[in-house]
């Protein structure tokens, strides 16, 4: 294990994360929205996955945030749900003030629409999967080398194997590496063509895909 691997503290998200965190998706999936717009959407969005969240996992170095897994399972209560979706309510509000970050949510939050469609046509077919999801994987380019992702997906696997769970799944799309979850033995259980305008992107005209992945513990 390199030096800076072993430097990584992994930990269970704390308030103080909220914000590094939401300016680390708007970063990562929102780059033609900088700064506040993007944020804002970002935080729109992280409120809207803390609503379903029942175990999570941040890694840190040095004080600073490097990546974060996200996980909802449908037999746990997420106690601080109402406040999430309050603060997600209330920044909504502030982003209808401003026109960009207005359209950087919309942008984004149609993408976890879509998903969330696809998603409830997944929990139909009853697979023993669907009652565990994870909601958030995201890795900062800064993390790169140190086998980040694969630490926080072992993370969630060990604790799901502890509860018993049967299993899990994940929405994902086009806009990820895909390969990554395949490498680490989830297979594709659903696939649509996405009907939602994706930054640089024509629904009309371009093959952008959205997905189930899953695995059986």
């Amino acid at each position: 294990m390199s030096q800076n691997a072993a430097q990584l503290v992994l930990r269970p998200f704390e308030e103080r994360d909220f914000y590094p965190l939401a300016g680390l998706m708007a970063k990562t999936w929102l780059p033609d929205f900088p700064g506040y717009p993007g944020e804002l959407a970002a935080t729109v969005e992280l409120c809207d996955y803390l609503a379903q969240t029942t175990w999570s996992l941040v890694a840190e170095r040095g004080g600073t945030l490097l990546g974060a897994i996200l996980l909802g399972e449908k037999d746990r209560e997420v106690a601080d749900a109402d406040e999430w979706r309050r603060r997600g309510a209330e920044a909504e509000r502030e982003a209808a003030g401003n026109p960009d970050a207005t359209r950087a949510m919309d942008l984004e939050m149609a993408g976890v629409v879509e998903e969330a469609g696809l998603a409830h046509e997944y929990e139909l077919t009853g697979a023993a999967e669907v009652a565990c999801v994870v909601k958030l994987l995201i890795v900062s380019p800064e993390a790169r080398g140190l086998g980040l992702g694969r630490r926080l997906f072992d993370a969630v696997r060990s604790y799901l194997r502890e509860r018993g769970a049967a299993g899990y799944h994940l929405l994902t799309d086009d806009s990820c590496d895909v390969s990554f979850y395949e490498h680490m033995g989830l297979a594709r259980a659903m696939d649509r063509k996405s009907e939602v305008a994706w930054p640089g992107g024509d629904p009309a005209t371009d093959d952008f895909h959205v997905y189930v992945y899953s695995e059986r513990l």
